[in-house]
């Protein structure tokens, strides 16, 4: 019994033991928490950042969202674009050949081409690569005085025969590619480049910098081979009036070069020997754009309902060309220091173009996202009007290349016997001016939604090109001109199995009819005994391609 009271006294004193040891615990941590804090209230201190979150900018649509620190909404995006191109293919003639001086025509009674201006089929590429990708900013501030809106769009393509008229590495002559006895065949030598494809201001009615043409209006909505047409990125000033109702006017002034195209002569020389002592013979006359005097003048006029929309556009082109001579007696014939003859005119070009709605005008026949688009042009010593992408490394007239810009496109259509689209060409007949070309394009495009993730398009189009009979004729020794239409057919079936994501292919067929022989161009058995191809007026081929694209 004194053995269990024993040791309920020893528990219990070892308990008072505890609690004291605990409070003497407390009391020592609070006394050191207090001494830390009374120092650390000597030291400087300064408050937690607010933390700022981005935020959805809602006067746009859930894609913007404001940068932080200032009121300006922000969109990001870009594009992926993957394609693998076919061509069919055979022999090129190179498009020098009609409408220019071509030096001394010999005995045999016509101009021969040389070597140089034959493609063998050999070297030509039947599959190309293009790989694209951009990047687009698009900045967007509301002020008392309407939105100001800054956009940017930089496109990188990487692929065979990507090109920029800036900084492009050189043809074939310089790559295994090429045809090491023929600077001018075909090479599949693969190519990067950078370029500014779109980068403008809107502020109010204004439109400033590098902007889509106020000319355009289809502008190759569904294709991915060009239409021939209007397309045409260009540097630019332009002002929209609204009226109302959908109605509204643009003016604009657009850089010149963005529709430049080639100037031709058919002043060159007989036979040097029998022309010896004939005035203006024995010399040859090369042509030249000169320098911009005056930017292009463009203007429309647009009215956009439920229906579709209809444009009307117009623009004047400063023609501005000089003639300067050369000796023909010489294989690299050196150019006098100045003009013999220099022309001072204008171009024109006119459009009109509609697009048709098909779900708002008839829903129980077309389903959301079927459209129709008519458009045919006109011009006049203004062919960069009508000839298509102006982005397009084969489509169009800025130097050697056609096109400047990149080469994500471009349909082979230089097989067989090839051509140049010229504004004007000088001729013996109209010394003193440069005769106009006259030139047309139409096209029809339709897409169509077979169910929500598979569509269609089905398009095509149609150019001629005309110039004045003094140009065919060749009175001045050179090689004549060619008239010539064009002809486009394709389609293409895409599937987009998640929003912004295209796997796809089209098919293009393209065709051009030469209806007349060049005056001043050797017969065919001199051609056929010289190793070239005779003479075939109608040019055709294939081009198909697969293409993944996905935007965000």
């Amino acid at each position: 019994m004194l053995t269990v009271i024993s040791a309920e006294r020893d528990c219990a004193r070892l308990e008072i033991k505890m609690r004291v040891l605990k409070l003497l615990l407390l009391g020592s941590t609070a006394a050191i928490t207090s001494c830390v804090m009374a120092r650390a209230a000597d030291l400087p201190s300064r408050k937690a950042a607010p933390i700022e979150y981005l935020r959805i900018c809602d006067s746009y649509d859930s894609s913007f969202f404001y940068i932080p620190g200032t009121n300006t909404c922000l969109r990001i995006g870009g594009t992926i674009i993957a394609e693998e191109q076919l061509y069919s293919v055979s022999y090129r003639m190179a498009n020098t050949i009609f409408g220019q001086p071509n030096g001394v025509v010999a005995a045999k009674g016509g101009y021969t081409p040389s070597v140089l201006q034959y493609g063998n089929p050999t070297n030509a590429p039947i599959s190309t690569f293009q790989g694209v990708g951009r990047l687009e900013l698009d900045a967007r501030t509301a002020t008392e005085f309407g939105a100001l809106r800054t956009f940017l769009r930089l496109e990188s393509v990487y692929g065979t025969e990507g090109n920029a008229a800036t900084g492009s590495l050189s043809g074939g002559a310089n790559f295994a590619g090429g045809n090491y006895n023929n600077n001018t065949a075909f090479f599949a030598t693969t190519r990067e480049t950078t370029i500014l494809n779109k980068g403008f201001i809107q502020f109010g009615g204004l439109t400033a910098g590098r902007a889509q043409s106020f000319f355009d209006f289809y502008a190759d909505a569904i294709n991915w081979e060009m239409l021939r047409g209007s397309n045409a990125t260009a540097g630019l000033f332009a002002y929209t009036q609204a009226f109302g109702k959908g109605l509204s006017a643009t003016f604009s002034i657009e850089d010149s070069t963005s529709r430049r195209d080639y100037i031709g002569s058919t002043l060159g020389s007989f036979d040097y020997g029998s022309a010896m002592g004939a005035p203006g013979f024995g010399t040859a006359y090369a042509s030249v754009p000169d320098g911009a005097r005056i930017p292009e003048l463009v203007a429309n006029l647009r009215w956009d309902q439920e229906w579709g929309a209809i444009q009307l556009s117009g623009a004047a082109h400063r023609l501005r060309t000089s003639l300067y001579a050369k000796d023909a007696t010489l294989v690299n014939p050196t150019a006098y220091a100045f003009p013999v003859a220099a022309s001072e005119d204008f171009g024109f070009a006119l459009q009109l173009g509609t697009r048709f709605d098909l779900n708002n005008i008839a829903s129980n026949v077309f389903p959301t996202g079927d459209k129709l688009w008519i458009q045919a042009a006109y011009e006049e010593g203004a062919t960069g009007y009508i000839m298509g992408n102006n982005l397009n490394f084969n489509g169009g007239p800025v130097n050697a290349n056609i096109f400047y810009g990149y080469g994500n496109g471009g349909v082979k259509a230089a097989n067989g016997w090839n051509y140049r689209p010229y504004d004007c060409i000088w001729t013996a007949a109209s010394l003193g001016h440069c005769d106009k070309s006259r030139g047309w394009a139409a096209l029809v495009a339709f897409k169509h939604y077979w169910t929500s993730t598979i569509s269609s398009g089905f398009y095509g189009s149609y150019m001629g090109l005309r110039y004045s009979a003094a140009a065919l004729a060749d009175t001045g020794g050179g090689v004549g001109a060619v008239n010539t239409d064009e002809f486009r057919a394709a389609t293409n079936l895409v599937w987009t199995p998640v929003k912004n994501f295209d796997v796809g292919s089209e098919v293009m067929y393209v065709r051009a009819n030469h209806l007349n022989r060049p005056v001043g161009l050797v017969a065919d058995p001199w051609l056929v005994a010289s190793g070239l191809p005779s003479w075939k007026g109608v040019n055709g081929v294939f081009e198909g391609r697969i293409r993944a694209q996905r935007s965000f």
